[in-house]
């Protein structure tokens, strides 16, 4: 051959090899590539199982006394308090020793043991931001004994004794289903926590959120709820003044000038295909969760609080009990029969003479766990509380037949 053709063939051979490298090269680099999607979508399997996994323990621990995150009480430091609204102040609460506090699910409550110069207060008052490792924060409305303790004597420095998180009423922030969420007044509290961690954890998910309260005067965390409306996309903000006054602006301070109630949220939302979380006044919980049922809304979709010592009847033909049983009070040797018409055991027990110690009166401290010596009761509502074994809560219970209590 002469050296052109030598050099021709020996070109063709050098881009053939460079050809086959470069396609090696190509295979190599598809390949690790296929692998590293492999390894991400593996580890990210992995982390959403874990966090289920965490999640789901998390719920189970809020369900049940022996998962409480502490014992009996603990003191909580006092760090800063603010001015929300007038009568409300939010108080910073932080670990007495320095530590972490654990985590809760946004909508439970602290419960706290109030000195006082007759004994000790029992008041339960709702978290009002999401969980943070610093600090636990409880926003208290001056309306009552417990509440004026909070107002009028505790500062900056002091200790209060808190038993840990709890409460059957609240939400998985981690769930991505579209959500409503109701408020009236102070019950604010609670679903103000719910949308600060969603706003953390999901905040593309769809939230509806309608509040209700006199008017912009009496209007706590408006900036927060304003602010919060502005971050997230996909959540819709409705504010209600019931008694609007002239410094109160339609369209830009509320958009609803009445009270909430069912027909509101019918026309306000899109279908009634939401889970409800509610948290108010008695009076507005009832009509809302009747509306709400007769609306079509499925009753487990529909979650709710009445704060204070409030409850709500589902239907008057559901009233809770055995009407006609007879309940025997051992201890104080009273009787009395059930007519329907009590609102509890405790408040049937106090109705005779029979003392039944009681603090929250809704369930939610545990200080009305009184032993059943025979029959068996049926709950009113959710318990927060955990009573031990063989006791019940007086003050949601009633009776399932003739029953004997130890009061």
């Amino acid at each position: 051959m002469d050296a052109p053709l030598d050099r021709s063939l020996l070109a063709a051979g050098a881009a053939l090899c460079a050809w086959g490298a470069v396609r090696t090269l190509r295979s190599v680099v598809d390949h690790w590539r296929r692998g590293a999607r492999r390894a991400a979508d593996f580890e990210a399997s992995k982390q959403a199982f874990v966090a289920e996994v965490a999640a789901a323990s998390v719920r189970a621990r809020a369900r049940h006394h022996q998962g409480l995150a502490w014992d009996g009480q603990r003191p909580l430091r006092v760090a800063a308090i603010v001015d929300e609204a007038p009568e409300v102040k939010s108080f910073y609460l932080t670990s007495d020793d320095g530590r972490p506090l654990p985590a809760f699910l946004p909508g439970q409550y602290l419960t706290f043991h109030l000195p006082e110069a007759d004994g000790p207060v029992v008041r339960c008052y709702s978290l009002s931001d999401r969980p943070h490792e610093e600090y636990y924060r409880v926003s208290v409305k001056r309306e009552g004994r417990g509440s004026t303790y909070w107002h009028d004597r505790v500062e900056v420095g002091s200790t209060v004794q808190a038993q840990a998180p709890r409460g059957a009423f609240f939400l998985d922030p981690a769930d991505a289903a579209p959500v409503v969420l109701v408020a009236g007044g102070i019950g604010v509290t609670p679903i103000l926590s719910m949308l600060l961690a969603i706003e953390q954890t999901r905040p593309q998910r769809d939230v509806y959120l309608f509040y209700g309260v006199q008017n912009r005067g009496a209007h706590p965390f408006k900036r927060t709820l304003e602010e919060a409306a502005q971050r997230c996309g996909r959540l819709r903000l409705f504010v209600a003044y019931s008694r609007p006054d002239d410094a109160s602006v339609y369209g830009r301070d509320y958009q609803h000038a009445s009270r909430i109630d069912a027909d509101y949220l019918r026309r306000a939302l899109p279908s009634s295909n939401f889970q409800f979380y509610l948290c108010g006044p008695g009076e507005m919980m009832q009509s809302l969760v009747s509306g709400l049922l007769d609306w079509g809304v499925p009753d487990d979709a529909i979650h709710y609080e009445a704060f204070g010592p409030a409850t709500v009847q589902r239907r008057d033909a559901e009233r809770a009990g055995a009407v006609g049983a007879t309940v025997r009070f051992a201890r104080s040797g009273r009787e009395a029969v059930w007519d329907g018409e009590w609102n509890s055991l405790l408040e049937l027990a106090e109705s005779v003479g029979a003392i039944i110690d009681a603090g929250c009166r809704a369930g939610n401290c545990g200080a009305c766990a009184t032993r059943v010596v025979d029959g068996g009761v049926c709950p009113i509502k959710a318990a927060g509380a955990q009573p031990p074994a063989g006791e019940c809560l007086a003050c949601i219970s009633a009776p399932s037949g003739p029953l004997v209590l130890d009061a």
